[in-house]
Formats: C-alpha cells, sequence, structure tokens
C-alpha cells in the first residue's frame, strides 16, 4: 500500500505571513525584506515553504554580502540565479 499527500502552496498573502512569522520567531527586530521582494519570493516558489525558505536564506546572504540591510528585489533574483 502506497499513501501519497500533494500540498498545494501557500496564497501570496499566506506567503507573506509566513516569512513574516519565521522573522519574527528570529527574534528579527525589522522588516527585512521589501514588498517587491516577497512578491519575487512568491512568484518564484508557488507558495512552497521549502522554496521560500531556501529562496529567503540565499538572498539574505546576498544583502549581507553586499553591506545592505534590506533584501530587495535584486537580490532575490540573483538567489534565483544561484539556484
Amino acid at each position: 500500500m502506497t499513501l501519497t499527500y500533494q500540498m498545494n502552496g501557500l496564497t501570496e498573502k499566506k506567503t507573506q505571513a509566513y516569512i513574516h512569522h519565521q522573522l519574527k520567531v528570529a527574534e528579527t527586530p525589522h522588516e527585512i525584506f521589501s514588498e517587491e521582494a516577497v512578491q519575487a519570493i512568491y512568484q518564484f516558489s508557488q507558495g512552497i515553504p521549502r522554496k521560500i525558505n531556501t529562496l529567503c536564506s540565499q538572498s539574505l546572504m546576498d544583502a549581507l554580502i553586499q553591506g545592505h540591510k534590506i533584501v530587495g528585489e535584486s537580490h532575490i533574483q540573483r538567489a534565483i540565479n544561484e539556484l
């Protein structure tokens, strides 16, 4: 017997809430991702949490390396290109 389950991705609004929740859990004191960055994350990840996490981590690293405090759409695009 085989059991399979397919979970649908989060909506754009729930993706944004998911990112904000993860940042709150990490005790981040302010918004790190611009609104455009969150939209780009959603478009690429289609709301799949594993993809959201990977893309957020990669883009945070890119912003850190460049000395930026806010993750913008350009950081997301560079992270997408690396994946």
